[in-house]
This record gives C-alpha cells, structure tokens and sequence, in this order.
C-alpha cells in the first residue's frame, strides 16, 4: 500500500465519522436518505467509510452506556 493510498483511506474514515455525526445530532430519516444518496454517488461506499460510520456509531453507544452506570 503506498501512502497515497493510506491518505485516500484515513480521508475516507474521516468522512464516515463526519457524516455519522451528522446523523447523530440530526437523526431523522431525510438526514438518512440524504447522507445515504451523498455516500452512494458513485454506487459504492468506501469500505473505510463505512468503518468511519461504525466507529463513530459504536462510540456513542458506549458513552451513552457509561452516562447511564454513573446516574
């Protein structure tokens, strides 16, 4: 892999932690369907992408779960 490569992939991560905040502080569906129709352009999601969005997703699961043990 040349670093070229693992630009386009951390710049793809990123993007996908962007757009699941984005869904995460708006989450109706039309921010759904129009981060959905932003990510399928090309008519394919980056693999890192979707890393991005799970990551983020999961993340904000957790610090939910730990918000709720504290209370």
């Amino acid at each position: 892999m040349t670093n070229e490569d693992q630009t386009q992939n951390d710049e793809d991560f990123d993007y996908g932690c962007e757009c699941a905040m984005t869904l995460l502080n708006e989450p109706t569906e039309d921010c759904l369907n129009d981060l959905i129709d932003e990510l399928d352009e090309d008519g394919m999601i980056s693999t890192e992408v979707v890393y991005g969005l799970l990551a983020t997703i999961l993340m904000s699961i957790n610090e939910e779960d730990s918000e709720g043990e504290e209370h």
